[in-house]
């Protein structure tokens, strides 16, 4: 039995550049894994991939990331089968990558259980077909560059001193909804991602809460007033910065201290949202149990 972290992460910067003849968009963001995280058990059993979770709008079977992750696999492994039991602590459907954190755990993980001994490459190649995010959760990295589709991924360093609270609203938001309402009349052309990969590599990072960018809020603000007021809230004392992450809806804010996100959460936490404190954190190391 094999127990792994999968990771959620924020963008901290998402900047779309045009559509791609595939349907796709070419978009430049950077990644950063955060300490809240799925927690996912492998067992070995005969034959049959089974799904198990404990999160009501979780798919269990042919729609759940981590079974594609895994049927992808299984013809490498004929008579063996897998059952994965998913503790989701990341919000579904929230723009903080879960199930494709969760489809990325489970290619990494089979790969050991089922002893395929597929080099790092062809697992990446793998995770490219289910989504673009999750070659960057496969990655043994905290933060990454992320161009074309999001999957030409290039590690950047980053500080561990800061901290961010996340706020998700009780509602969910298409990725494919979004990209298709998005104007590029509409988006911030002179958002410039190299910016703040220069501060986050350098440690900045009340340079880097202010260059927070993401030309999907364009589509999603104007939908969903809840995210904007949410956004207005975060803006409390000792926050440097404030940002939706992915196609949203939860937004989050940077905070130097972490007593200043405590206060900041406990403010934002009256007004009934649900609410997390986090830091940067990387994918943890599998666990035998």
């Amino acid at each position: 039995m094999i127990i792994r972290q999968a990771p959620a992460k924020v963008n901290l910067g998402l900047a779309v550049q045009r559509k791609r003849s595939d349907g796709y968009h070419d978009i430049a963001t950077i990644f950063l894994k955060i300490s809240l995280a799925d927690t996912l058990c492998f067992e070995m059993i005969p034959r049959d991939i089974v799904i198990e979770c404990d999160h009501p709008e979780v798919p269990s079977y042919r729609r759940n990331l981590a079974y594609k992750a895994a049927a992808l696999l299984h013809p490498l492994a004929p008579g063996r089968g897998m059952r994965i039991r998913i503790q989701k602590a990341i919000p579904v459907a929230a723009g903080l990558g879960g199930g494709s954190s969760d489809a990325a755990a489970t290619l990494l993980g089979l790969n050991a259980l089922w002893e395929l001994q597929l080099p790092f490459r062809e697992l990446i190649r793998y995770g490219t077909q289910l989504g673009a995010d999750v070659p960057f959760f496969m990655l043994p990295v905290n933060a990454a560059l992320g161009l074309g589709r999001g999957d030409d991924l290039s590690p950047l360093s980053c500080p561990w001193e800061f901290f961010l609270v996340l706020v998700t609203p009780p509602l969910a938001v298409s990725t494919a909804w979004v990209y298709q309402h998005l104007s590029f009349e509409l988006t911030l052309r002179q958002n410039n991602t190299n910016i703040l990969k220069q501060h986050l590599e350098s440690g900045d990072i009340a340079s880097l809460g202010g260059a927070l960018l993401n030309d999907l809020e364009t589509v999603v603000l104007p939908h969903f007033p809840v995210v904007q007021e949410i956004k207005q809230a975060l803006w409390q004392p000792g926050v440097v910065g404030v940002c939706m992450s992915g196609s949203g809806p939860t937004v989050y804010a940077l905070c130097l201290s972490p007593e200043a996100a405590q206060q900041v959460a406990s403010v934002v936490a009256q007004r009934g949202w649900d609410v997390w404190l986090c830091q940067p954190g990387q994918d943890a190391a599998p666990e035998l149990a």
